[in-house]
């Protein structure tokens, strides 16, 4: 089960990336949409974070790591997870110019820093998808194998007890 997993992740990855990669052009194939640029840039942002998630998910497929249980590791997605999406909340041109003007001051050097370091929205949406596709914990159970019960001579489970 774990490498059909992390096939298919990784086939649906390539595919998210393809479609990332191309985005401009099927947009294009598309024709003029009356669709507004807030949307299509959110649209391209999304399909990167499910790509970036798919990676993070096959990283985590492939640690060994034994769970006994399916969880999301909420704490180590809220840890790692948090600066990014500050990062992406920030890189808005309104907070990021109330930011430069209200608390650096409004120096070139600064606000061209915190532009260029802040409007990189790729690079925070990659990193969240990525912290957000490890954070998934998925258990892998052995597979049960059926024995007889040497007094009543019924198949069992290994776990015990009759199979019904």
């Amino acid at each position: 089960m774990r490498v059909f997993l992390i096939v298919f992740s990784f086939i649906n990855a390539l595919l998210y990336f393809v479609l990332y990669a191309y985005y401009d052009n099927i947009l294009a194939m598309f024709g003029a949409a009356n669709i507004g640029a807030g949307i299509l840039s959110f649209t391209k942002l999304m399909v990167l974070l499910i790509f970036s998630f798919l990676i993070g998910l096959i990283v985590s497929f492939l640690s060994r790591t034994k769970y006994g249980r399916d969880f999301f590791d909420i704490r180590v997605a809220l840890i790692a997870g948090m600066l990014p999406f500050v990062f992406l909340i920030l890189s808005q041109g309104n907070i990021m110019g109330f930011l430069t003007v209200n608390v650096f001051g409004s120096g070139r050097q600064i606000s061209e820093f915190i532009f260029y370091f802040l409007s990189r929205q790729t690079i925070w949406v990659m990193w969240l998808g990525f912290v957000i596709g490890a954070s998934v914990k998925i258990a892998f159970k052995k597979k049960l194998k059926h024995v007889a019960d040497p007094v009543s001579g019924q198949a069992t489970a290994n776990e015990g007890g009759p199979i019904n």
